[in-house]
């Protein structure tokens, strides 16, 4: 047949490839999270959208390549989560405490990505992304210069490094995320963000111990 006596075909959807990769992306990222990356099988993510192995193979050519890229976009995510609050134009005592509770709140939403951070930590070093607050993107590090800026221009705050300052603040989060995920234990971000604001914030010592310290 001549190619202008072919009958038309079915119109091709221009969104179904970004819909099947997200579907696929879905299903890996609880697979893996459930049964870790060298347990998981490819047949067990092809079962869980009823499709067969081919077709998980068009989109990630091996189970490396879809375990990477459920981790690449669960810290897009984790990132945009988080620009979207330091982009704001507010007060920064207001936008710190926005900042923590918008990180605590993405794994309480995507629990399963703490899981997935510390696979890839553990089967792919070379391969590992900070957690944003200790990101070494020079467009991320723009943003956190900015905001520690604003901050520290309030004087609330006594002189610190801005190194030191998100490396604490990092590990202190992440750190409460793991700790969440290895115990188990239900949570609200809600609280644990307050918790984690009034010792940040206010600090251990009443405030007349705080004063006698500094004139020591």
């Amino acid at each position: 047949m001549l190619p202008d006596e072919r009958k038309p075909g079915r119109r091709k959807d221009p969104d179904l490839e970004t819909r099947r990769t997200a579907e696929i992306l879905d299903a890996a990222a609880i697979a893996f999270a459930e049964h870790g990356f060298a347990a998981t099988q490819v047949q067990t993510i092809a079962d869980r959208l009823k499709v067969g192995n081919g077709t998980i193979y068009r989109y990630f050519e091996t189970k490396e390549a879809l375990f990477l890229a459920t981790v690449e976009r669960g810290l897009k995510e984790l990132n945009s989560a988080m620009d979207s609050v330091l982009e704001q134009d507010i007060d920064s005592l207001v936008q710190l405490d926005l900042a923590v509770r918008e990180y605590l709140r993405f794994f309480h939403r995507r629990p399963h990505m703490a899981e997935l951070f510390i696979q890839e930590r553990a089967a792919f070093p070379h391969h590992h992304r900070p957690l944003y607050f200790d990101t070494k993107d020079q467009h991320e590090l723009a943003k956190h210069d900015a905001f520690f800026a604003r901050l520290m221009s309030t004087g609330w705050f006594r002189p610190i490094p801005q190194a030191r300052f998100m490396s604490v603040i990092g590990d202190l989060l992440y750190g409460t995320i793991l700790t969440n995920l290895l115990a188990g234990r239900p949570v609200d971000p809600e609280t644990q963000a307050t918790d984690i604001l009034d010792v940040i914030l206010l600090g251990l010592l009443t405030p007349a111990e705080t004063t006698t310290r500094d004139t020591r």
